[in-house]
């Protein structure tokens, strides 16, 4: 199978370029696209003048997480089996897409790999596949923050890859656009992988957790560097999008049943996180007057998708 790597920038800094070098350095051949959104720190221009064996798509605008790897997925060659997406500050093993090519051959149902993210120094645990929690249904990156030793050392079946480091068999991807698109680009960021690995699973494919593909994640590169929860250390857009893409993930992947027996406890929780967000940062507001409108498209597009229950799923 032939591998490409999809890297979206904005304002990674100095982990673009050790992002890029990471993927040129892997052990088996890969097409390397770097998009970059509207970056204005410098970083830009190692889009604009990529190094060797790497494409640049510098964008015009910044249309998100979610956009620049529709973008990059769209400018891939043909005959590209399979793809990876990741942030700058995400950094590959040079055996990580060997590992990530054996796994899906080995699985014909198989639609991804999750790899094992650690963070730098690999004594830390960033993100062994995503599951969701059982009553709020929120994300829940498996081994996050835990000690890395000894834990998540075997594959397992999990629901989605963290977008930080996500690899993909190419006809999944397609199988699972909604509305045309793999990537909703309404989503900006945050959410997108989760959704995108449900979707998958819904449809009958697997996302495979192999501790073998290894990538060290510097999660929460780009927020601000105050202390706290990253949702009150984005953008206000950034927060909105957090906070409304859940909803729209739920909308249209939940299974009816599964959604209604939790859904006013998920009001309850979710309203008191809203207004404490809003609370501490006013400007939040107006970015979720702008957002919030897109969960009737979400609902609508319910329609074109399968759900299953929570059972049935990892």
């Amino acid at each position: 199978m032939r591998a490409a790597a999809v890297v979206v920038n904005h304002n990674g800094g100095s982990d673009l370029e050790r992002c890029l070098g990471a993927l040129r350095a892997q052990t088996v051949p890969i097409e390397i696209v770097a998009v970059d959104c509207a970056s204005t720190d410098g970083s830009r221009a190692v889009v604009e003048a990529p190094p060797a064996g790497v494409r640049g798509l510098p964008l015009g605008a910044n249309r998100g997480y979610a956009g620049g790897c529709s973008v990059g997925l769209g400018a891939l060659a043909e005959d590209v089996d399979v793809v990876g997406f990741f942030n700058p500050d995400c950094f590959a093993e040079p055996d990580f897409f060997a590992v990530c090519l054996e796994t899906l051959t080995g699985d014909p149902r198989a639609a991804g790999v999750a790899a094992r993210l650690v963070r730098p120094g690999g004594e830390v645990l960033d993100s062994c596949g995503q599951v969701l929690t059982p009553v709020l249904l929120r994300v829940r990156d498996r081994g996050y923050g835990r000690k890395a030793a000894g834990r998540f050392l075997e594959p397992a079946v999990v629901l989605a890859a963290c977008g930080a480091a996500m690899v993909y068999r190419r006809t999944a991807l397609t199988a699972a656009a909604v509305a045309g698109s793999t990537f909703p680009e309404e989503y900006f960021a945050f959410w997108e992988d989760l959704d995108l690995g449900w979707r998958l699973s819904n449809a009958g494919w697997r996302v495979l957790y192999e501790p073998r593909a290894v990538a060290v994640h510097r999660r929460g590169a780009t927020a601000s560097g105050r202390g706290g929860r990253l949702i009150f250390r984005r953008s206000p857009r950034a927060t909105a999008c957090v906070l409304v893409n859940r909803w729209a993930t739920l909308l249209r992947n939940a299974h009816a049943v599964d959604l209604a027996l939790r859904l006013p406890l998920l009001l309850v929780v979710d309203m008191a996180l809203t207004a404490s967000v809003v609370l501490r940062r006013p400007a939040v507001l107006p970015a979720l007057a702008t957002e919030l409108p897109r969960l009737r498209r979400a609902g609508k597009e319910r329609g074109q998708l399968r759900q299953r229950r929570l059972a049935e799923l990892p």
